[in-house]
């Protein structure tokens, strides 16, 4: 206990530079604490966005997908998606609880002598269950809708505010290419996807109206599938695979004309992104601790400095290089513990205090605070050792007829 007692009177007695040595270290573990919140926030944010997209989806696209400006993106012209595959898919893979064929198309809706830009698209009533969509008033189209075409729509809240404003849009007919469409549903709000995109602006018409009265084409660019688990998607995705590439008579030496994509993907995708980010504000943030640690050396060389003839006295009556080595360190560790204390109590406030005031999401995490305890301990060891060796080997003789 003695060495402690010493250190901390050493501490005690220059108060303002004990505090001044370990204000980076308080600013940089609250800086990391504070960032590693925000990317556990962002990263459990879209985490959720991509559950809310569809709970075990799997996304069939047309031709191959490629991450471009952080987006995946369709390359190429593919034509070889049907609504034939659609059936294909239903009976012939196993673990599939829901397929839903996709065409979506940015397109001007005529409503009154308003024209205005919103996407439309094209499903069967499966789009709800598989995409995790509700009603929020009127009804989802039948079945018998989507076989014989039947011109009728359910919209988004985004496009009952770009089309329709303050009026009520149930009842109401909107024309797409001069054909008209009834509104019959409107959908609960879903907000934005993974990618940004807003999932209320959305227009959704039956599949074959959409092919036959607006697009005047045969072929699909996207099929939703919904796995009945998600332990077995890996299987189900190589099953897929399988059963189109059969469907669409590819040779082995032939890439896939389609791609499919799994919420396993997207989660992963996703999730190395996250992490990307939270380590690169991290790392910034962590500078700013290498700062503190070149102060606490500077205030160390300082106090070696100015107790070298303390340094003497001790060497004469005893004490060994060993433990005048031990009683700087010690000192180095309390101006870190000092400044990782009340940096991890200034980051916890800060990321409690932004989520009570609902400046943003943020999510504490733990392992942050543990981590960030056993670096200022590490530093506080790291940039005190070197005043302690030098303090260790200063000569008795010479460091007491020191004034």
């Amino acid at each position: 206990m003695r060495p402690l007692t010493i250190a901390l009177t050493a501490l005690s007695s220059h108060k303002t530079r004990t505090f001044l040595a370990s204000l980076g270290i308080m600013i940089g573990i609250a800086a990391v604490i504070v960032m590693v919140a925000i990317g556990k926030g962002s990263h459990q944010e879209v985490m959720n966005v991509i559950a809310k997209m569809g709970e075990n989806l799997l996304t069939i696209n047309a031709g191959e997908m490629k991450r471009r400006g952080g987006r995946l993106r369709l390359t190429g012209n593919v034509t070889t998606l049907n609504m034939r595959d659609v059936g294909y898919l239903s009976q012939e893979v196993s673990g599939l609880s829901r397929v839903a064929p996709f065409e979506i198309k940015e397109m001007k809706v005529k409503y009154l002598q308003s024209l205005t830009a919103t996407n439309v698209a094209g499903s069967t009533p499966e789009f709800l269950m598989t995409r995790n969509y509700e009603i929020a008033s009127g009804e989802m189209f039948r079945e018998r809708d989507q076989k014989l075409g039947t011109r009728v729509a359910v919209i988004g809240k985004t496009v009952i505010k770009n089309v329709f404003g303050e009026d009520d849009p149930l009842g109401k007919t909107v024309r797409i290419n001069a054909i008209p469409f009834k509104v019959i549903g409107v959908f609960e709000s879903k907000g934005l996807d993974s990618d940004g995109v807003d999932q209320d602006d959305i227009l959704l018409i039956p599949i074959n109206s959409m092919l036959r009265r607006i697009l005047n084409q045969t072929y699909i660019s996207t099929i939703f599938a919904k796995a009945e688990s998600k332990k077995n998607i890996d299987q189900i995705t190589a099953r897929i695979k399988v059963v189109l590439r059969d469907r669409h008579k590819l040779s082995d030496d032939v890439e896939d004309d389609f791609t499919v994509i799994s919420q396993l993907d997207l989660e992963n995708l996703k999730a190395e992104t996250s992490e990307l980010f939270t380590r690169l504000i991290v790392g910034v943030a962590a500078i700013s601790l290498v700062v503190g640690g070149i102060g606490i050396l500077a205030v160390m060389l300082i106090s070696v400095k100015e107790r070298t003839r303390e340094i003497g006295v001790r060497r004469a009556v005893g004490a060994t290089q060993g433990d005048i080595v031990r009683q700087f360190l010690i000192e180095s560790i309390l101006i870190g513990l000092l400044g990782g204390c009340v940096g991890v109590a200034l980051g916890i406030a800060i990321t409690l205090g932004a989520v009570a005031w609902g400046a943003g999401n943020l999510l504490l995490d733990l392992n942050s605070i543990y981590i960030a305890t056993g670096v200022c301990m590490l530093i506080g060891i790291i940039f005190g050792l070197f005043p302690a060796i030098k303090a260790s080997r200063l000569d008795p003789m010479v460091a007491l007829t020191v004034e």
